[in-house]
């Protein structure tokens, strides 16, 4: 089996690092030049949880046309607004065969990318892995978490089992399920109660579970995530919540996806995260105050550090 990753930060680095212990043959794509030139020319190195730092060989590139043809999967981990970019450069590479598991954060991925390739071609997935890409070829894991598989509106199939089976054999924890949507929306409201709260203020996931003041924000975004995930369907229980500051404490060390494109001043997926509980709480007639003010807060802050802000 061939596998391409396609988006190869963070999350997607550290997934083929564990994959490239299978079988299986990996290549790691990303418009990251210097993380990928770093990877092909040193391999990556992983800061793993006790401390020691591995080093992965592994095949990276960052041009489309230096890329092996036709893999059987490809993983996409692109931000959420960025996947039919990402769909559009590699689709010369891919066969028709070639399946496409989505692992992003957000809602509406899976979707997208049937638009392009069609239904039967996408499987979806939820993994709650921490890592952070510290610089070029440098990354550090920073909390593990089990990864969810299944058929979007439909029951684990076959060709899940056969992917399930292969994240196991890398080391990851991984099951298949019946229910990926629901699983993508508590993946969403993990998101919605840690990833804009620590892009705006620069704290660790850990600092969520530590303060109180951060603790009361997180519970109050997460109720309202909540209420709108029911009115789509999927019945979430309160307990979701010290799910949330959960997950932050077993990821203490990690800085959030959106924390980390805040440091680098990078676009973040906030549309598809606190924004998408806005928009569907509007629909629904549901307020939704504290994910609105999330929101509004860190399009000022993307607007501030990308020059958009007028002049005072």
């Amino acid at each position: 089996m061939y596998i391409l990753i396609v988006g190869a930060g963070a999350i997607g680095s550290l997934i083929g690092a564990r994959l490239s212990k299978t079988k299986a043959s990996l290549s790691l794509f990303s418009t990251d030049r210097a993380h990928m030139e770093a990877i092909g020319q040193g391999g990556l190195n992983i800061e793993e949880l006790d401390g020691t730092v591995r080093n992965y060989t592994l095949s990276a590139s960052f041009e489309v046309d230096k890329i092996p043809p036709n893999p059987d999967l490809a993983i996409i981990l692109v931000k959420s607004y960025a996947t039919k970019d990402a769909l559009s450069l590699v689709h010369g590479v891919c066969s028709a065969s070639t399946v496409f598991l989505t692992l992003q954060n957000g809602i509406g991925n899976w979707e997208r990318i049937a638009e392009i390739r069609g239904k039967s071609a996408v499987i979806a997935g939820s993994t709650a892995q921490g890592s952070t890409l510290l610089g070029p070829g440098l990354i550090r894991h920073g909390g593990n978490g089990p990864t969810y598989i299944g058929e979007p509106g439909g029951l684990a199939s076959e060709r899940v089992a056969r992917f399930v089976e292969l994240f196991r054999e890398a080391g990851l924890v991984v099951e298949p399920t019946d229910e990926v949507e629901r699983l993508i929306w508590e993946k969403l409201i993990v998101n919605v109660g840690i990833n804009a709260i620590t892009g705006l203020t620069g704290i660790r996931n850990g600092f969520i579970a530590q303060m109180q003041e951060a603790t009361e924000l997180c519970r109050a975004a997460v109720d309202e995530a909540i209420l709108v995930a029911r009115w789509k369907g999927f019945q979430i229980g309160e307990e979701m919540v010290e799910r949330v500051i959960a997950v932050a404490r077993a990821t203490a060390r990690n800085r959030s996806s959106m924390g980390q494109d805040v440091d680098k001043k990078k676009r973040t997926e906030i549309d598809a995260i606190n924004g998408a509980v806005v928009r569907f709480g509007r629909e629904a007639g549901i307020a939704t105050p504290v994910n609105e003010t999330l929101t509004l807060l860190m399009k000022v802050l993307e607007a501030q550090y990308s020059g958009q802000a007028g002049p005072g």
